[in-house]
Order: structure tokens, then C-alpha cells, then sequence
């Protein structure tokens, strides 16, 4: 009799420990994190008799998570790569808004200031068109600050999140540890927590869309939780994540490095490029990688523009028949000292904006102060010329040279040529009548000439940057000896001196080829000048290149227009890529917005993977309601048969009783 009755009894009790892991599951269906339990039963050991061994009913081995191991990870990890795609792309999208087209962008107020020249060459003398070109460069220099103080704000932003992401962790890293003690104890007794499992593989799959992690369980059922082969979490104890500037160059503003501390003390330096998923990683793209290109990008174009622009603008003659000033204050570029260093400094300036490359250098100086090596680091090629040599040298088109003392033998610097350039960017001069439009010298035809060759242009060849700081310039036309072209043919001519006539040495003649320079490019005769003529010569006419040194040469200058046509000519000029002065910022729109295409497609790519790989996580450990609501029906009747045996062995047992009266 007793036998029935336990036998009811185990089969009540397990149907009721059924019941209420269903219900459990059924009241956590929305939970974050929760894994569907089922309640595992197993039949008690049978007890032998002569008939053989008679079950003793049921029992609840345990109260188990259904939980599949490679999925959880496949879907934290999928969802960690989507937090850091997502988050990289929509602040490149954001940085993407700063350089916007139309009349309101960079590139209009560009081409307002090299637009606002032609008209200049067309009245030298009016001061309201100096006065409007004035206005038009103030107007260029103020949105090239304006964009780069955009920039500054996202980066800035990027670093508050960073901040708050670096609480987050820290806070994580700790319920982690905690968490880990709780298990290991509860494990003890033999049966797992899953609670506290769940907790922490929520809290993992939270860290990890702050950064990706990797983890490996250790015997007394903790997780220890690695960042890039560093320990995070180690059992119940665990380290501090923060982000600083690179312990290599402290200097260096624009880039932020995490560190992790462990609990002794030990700091070490991760580069986000061996992490591959989580916000912060993807912040620290932004910041390191996407921000530091588009600096660089509006930095290059401004050094470009503010180059070209004073080069040409100090090779001519202002209203007052001065020789012209910079137009632009001269941007300086700066090099970041390593930690070590001596006291010594470099810095830079632009020799030939042709030839830059959108790209960050490192130098290493030997003994004596000579540069041993000089890496680009977009491609990492080192470009130093052979042999080593002392400063200054030149490489892609940038003149790198000695500033205060002389760099000591290990000295290494991070020059970073375009990242501050564009906020620098500053008109010099206020006055209209500063600006130097005017060529300095004139060209005159000979009284006697019987061809029809007429002056097409005349223009000072752009000056030559001379270094510094601070930096200078150095005018095209140094010599006021006046020289005169004389042709001996139709289409032959020499250089000679106007006031003896002899010819100049090398003697030539040189072939006049109509629309073509005189003299051309690497001509030995140049001094500093080019000369464009038309029509065909006849022997003996002649054209004579001065200085104005009359009064009514003095006079004619101010009324020409000659460099402002230079400074106009600008637009068409081929700088860094081979890019026209006046396109390169349609070309820097467009390396931005394939950037932040790219950006959006591997969003849109890692999302889908994230949300399928969390649907099947879910299909085999979410709650299904339907599925519980059948088990419900199923265990309720399971239960009521477990009390109905219970209800018969009583009633056997009172007939029993009855019996025995």
C-alpha cells in the first residue's frame, strides 16, 4: 500500500516541479537573456521482488536550460561585429554632412576666391573688387575652419562616448567577476544555477557590444574573459579598461589607444585593429582611422590651396608698387616627439604640392643628426633618400627640416602634416591695395616691328618657399636687368640685351612656336618670368621684358592686371593626384562619401548576419508560448493522474481499514 502511495506521491511532486518550470518560463518569455528550462525527469531505481523489479515511480534529476553552446556565441559575436559596424557607419555618415556641396561648401567659397581674381585682371585699380576679392578669401578661410571645427566636434563626441563606454566595461568586468563567484559556489552543490548562468551570459553577450571579447571556462564552471589575448576577467578578479593618447607619441591628439590595467598594475596598449567587433572598436576606427583621413584630406587641400595662392600673390606688385606679401598666413607643420626623445624639434613646410600623399610619416634620426629612415605610413614604404643624410630633405613634396637643436642618434618623430592644417588657414592682409595683382615687370613691343606678333600674356612664374619658421617666400623676378626678345626670322628668335644688342649666351636662335611659352619651362634664359606671344614676327621686330622704372611705367602698373590672371589661372592648375586646384574638393566629397557607402553596406551586411544568427539562438533557447502552453495541458493532466493514483491508493487503504474492523 505505502508503495502506491509513494509512487503517487513522486509523480505528484514532479509534475508539480513541471509545472512550475513551465510557468517560469512562461512569466520570462520577455526577459533579455533567459533561457527556456525544462524540467529533466528520470525513473526511480525499481525495487526486486520474486515477480522481478517493480518501478518506484519518478523523480526530478534536475531543472536544466536548454541551451546550445555554438549558437550563443555565434550570436554574440555576430552581434558584436554588427555594434561596431553600425556605430562606425553612423558616424561616418555624420562626418560625411560636414562637407556638403552647393553654395553653402567649401568648394563654391573656393572657387568665389579664385573667381573673385578675374575680375581684379579686369580692373586692377578698382578697390571694390579688391575689396570683394578680400572678402571672398576671408570668406574661404573662414569655412575651412568651419569644417575643421566640425571635425573637432565629432571628435570630440567620439571621445564622450569612449568615456562612457570605458564605465560600462569597467562596471561589466566587475558583475562578471562577481558573477563567477556566485556560479563557482552554487556549482558546488551540485546543481546548476542557471540564473546566475543566464546573468552572466546576458552580461557577456552586453560586453561584447561594447567590445568583443573571447572566453575560456575553467574547471570550477567561471568564465575567464580575454580582450586580445589579455586578461579581462580572471575568476572573481578583474581589470580596468581605459582609452589615452599612444604611450609611443603622448603628443599625439588625434589618436586614442586602449589600455587595459590588471590588477598589479601592469598596463598594456591594444591596437583596435586585433579586435574585431563591439562599439568601442568601432569608435576607435572612427576616430583613429576614418576622422584622422578626412583631417587629413581637408588639411592637404588647404595646404595645397594656401600655397598655390602665396606663391603666386608674393611674385607680384601691389597698388602702392610694392612687392607682394602671403596672402595666407603660412600654415606650419609640426612633428610629434616619441616618448624618449631629446629636446630637439623638426617641423615642415610644402615644396611642391603635386606631390603629396595623403599620408602620416615617421622619421628616425642616426647619429649627428642625420635622418636614418623615413616610413610612410599609408603603405609603410620607407622613402628615405640614400644615404642617409642631415636635414633638410624632401620627400612628397614636403621640405622636412631641423627646428630647435639637433636631433639626438634613436630620436624618432610622427609627422603628421595635414591633420591641423586646415584650421590654420588665416587671410594676411586687410587692406585692398595690399593685394599684389600687378606683374612686376612689363612687356614692351619694338617701335619698329612690321609683323603682326602681339603679347598674348605675361606672368611672374610662382615664388619658391624658402623654409622657416617662419616660413618665407622667394619672388620669381629677382633681377631688374631688362631683357629683350629679337627674331631673326619669322620663327626664330635670341635673347639679347636691349641697351648694347649683343646676344646672350647660349645664343640659339630657339624656334617661336605661336601660343607657346618664352621663355619654356627649364629654359635657361628664365628670370622668374613667362611670356605667351601670337601673330608671326617678322625679321628684326623685337619685344623687351623690365622692370618699370619711369613714372609712367610705374603708372601703366598699376592698371595691370597681369598677376591677377595668375591667381585666376590657379583653377586649372594640376595639383596633389594630378587634380585641378579647382576640383579638389568635389574629389574630397567623393573619397568621403565612398567611405561612408562602404561603411553603410557593412552595416547593413552585419546586421542581417547578427539578426539571423539571434533567431537561431532563440529557436532552440527563447520561450515559445505555444509550446509552453501545451506542456502546461500536458503536466496538468500528468498531475491530476498522479494525484488520482494517490486518491486510489487512500481509498484502498480505508477499505483496508474497514476491512480490519
Amino acid at each position: 500500500m505505502s508503495g502506491l502511495l509513494n509512487l503517487g506521491a513522486r509523480a505528484l511532486m514532479s509534475n508539480q516541479v513541471a509545472l512550475q518550470v513551465t510557468g517560469n518560463n512562461i512569466s520570462n518569455v520577455n526577459t533579455a537573456g533567459y533561457s527556456r528550462q525544462t524540467a529533466v525527469m528520470s525513473a526511480v531505481q525499481g525495487e526486486f521482488t520474486g515477480s522481478g523489479y517493480i518501478g518506484k515511480g519518478v523523480e526530478v534529476s534536475t531543472v536544466q536550460r536548454v541551451y546550445d553552446q555554438f549558437l550563443a556565441k555565434q550570436a554574440t559575436a555576430t552581434a558584436s561585429i554588427k555594434a561596431l559596424d553600425v556605430t562606425r557607419a553612423e558616424k561616418v555618415a555624420q562626418m560625411e554632412n560636414i562637407f556638403v556641396g552647393g553654395t553653402n561648401g567649401l568648394g563654391q567659397a573656393i572657387n568665389n576666391t579664385i573667381n573673385a581674381f578675374s575680375d581684379v585682371a579686369n580692373a586692377p585699380s578698382d578697390l571694390t573688387a579688391r575689396t570683394v576679392a578680400i572678402t571672398q578669401t576671408q570668406e574661404m578661410a573662414s569655412r575651412f575652419k568651419s569644417a575643421s571645427n566640425q571635425l573637432s566636434d565629432l571628435q570630440q563626441n567620439a571621445k564622450l562616448q569612449l568615456g562612457d563606454d570605458e564605465v560600462v566595461i569597467n562596471a561589466m568586468a566587475k558583475q562578471l567577476a562577481t558573477l563567477n563567484a556566485q556560479i563557482a559556489f552554487a556549482l558546488s552543490s551540485g546543481q546548476p544555477p542557471n540564473d546566475l548562468l543566464d546573468k552572466r551570459d546576458n552580461m557577456l553577450n552586453q560586453l561584447n557590444q561594447k567590445v568583443q571579447t573571447t572566453t575560456v571556462a575553467a574547471d570550477d564552471g567561471s568564465l575567464n574573459v580575454f580582450l586580445a589575448n589579455q586578461p579581462l576577467v580572471l575568476g572573481a578578479q578583474s581589470a580596468t579598461v581605459s582609452f589615452s593618447q599612444p604611450k609611443g607619441f603622448p603628443g599625439d591628439q588625434n589618436t586614442l589607444k586602449l589600455q587595459i590595467t590588471q590588477a598589479g598594475g601592469q598596463v598594456t596598449e591594444i591596437d583596435e585593429n586585433s579586435l574585431t567587433g563591439g562599439e568601442v572598436v568601432g569608435l576607435l576606427k572612427f576616430h583613429n582611422t576614418d576622422l584622422a583621413e578626412a583631417r587629413n584630406l581637408l588639411g592637404r587641400m588647404a595646404l595645397a590651396v594656401t600655397h598655390e595662392m602665396n606663391t603666386q600673390h608674393v611674385s607680384g606688385v601691389d597698388l602702392n608698387g610694392n612687392a607682394g606679401t602671403n596672402l595666407f598666413n603660412p600654415i606650419g607643420i609640426s612633428a610629434i616627439a616619441a616618448t624618449g626623445n631629446s629636446t630637439a624639434t623638426i617641423n615642415a613646410f610644402v615644396a611642391n604640392d603635386s606631390q603629396l600623399q595623403l599620408s602620416d610619416y615617421k622619421l628616425t634620426f642616426g647619429a649627428a643628426g642625420v635622418i636614418s629612415s623615413v616610413t610612410r605610413l599609408s603603405d609603410n614604404t620607407v622613402v628615405t633618400p640614400s644615404p642617409a643624410t642631415a636635414l633638410p630633405i624632401t620627400v612628397d613634396g614636403l621640405t622636412i627640416q631641423a627646428g630647435s637643436g639637433t636631433p639626438a642618434n634613436g630620436d624618432t618623430f610622427l609627422l603628421r602634416p595635414y591633420d591641423q592644417a586646415a584650421q590654420q588657414v588665416q587671410v594676411a592682409i586687410a587692406s585692398p591695395s595690399a593685394l599684389a595683382v600687378a606683374n612686376p615687370i612689363q612687356a614692351t613691343l619694338g617701335t619698329q616691328n612690321t609683323g603682326t606678333m602681339t603679347l598674348a600674356s605675361l606672368q611672374s612664374n610662382p615664388a619658391t618657399a624658402t623654409g622657416g619658421p617662419p616660413l618665407g617666400y622667394l619672388a620669381s623676378v629677382q633681377t631688374a636687368t631688362p631683357m629683350a626678345i629679337k627674331f631673326t626670322s619669322s620663327n626664330q628668335y635670341q635673347f639679347v640685351d636691349p641697351s648694347s644688342g649683343s646676344v646672350i649666351t647660349p645664343a640659339g636662335p630657339f624656334t617661336y612656336t605661336p601660343g607657346q611659352p618664352i621663355p619654356a619651362v627649364g629654359d635657361v634664359h628664365s628670370q622668374g618670368w613667362t611670356m605667351t606671344l601670337t601673330g608671326t614676327p617678322k625679321a628684326g621686330d623685337s619685344i623687351v621684358v623690365q622692370r618699370p622704372t619711369t613714372t609712367a611705367d610705374l603708372a601703366t602698373q598699376k592698371k595691370d592686371g597681369g598677376n591677377a590672371k595668375s591667381l585666376y589661372n590657379l583653377s586649372t592648375k594640376a595639383t596633389y593626384d594630378k587634380t585641378p586646384l579647382s576640383d579638389t574638393y568635389a574629389a574630397l566629397m567623393a573619397q568621403i562619401g565612398v567611405r561612408s557607402q562602404s561603411a553603410q553596406y557593412a552595416a547593413d551586411v552585419s546586421t542581417s548576419i547578427a539578426s539571423n544568427a539571434e533567431a537561431a539562438r532563440t529557436s532552440v533557447s527563447g520561450v515559445n508560448l505555444d509550446e509552453e502552453a501545451a506542456h502546461l495541458l500536458q503536466y496538468q493532466q500528468a498531475y491530476q493522474a498522479s494525484a488520482k493514483i494517490v486518491q486510489t491508493a487512500q481509498s484502498i487503504f480505508d477499505t483496508l481499514l474497514q476491512t480490519m474492523r
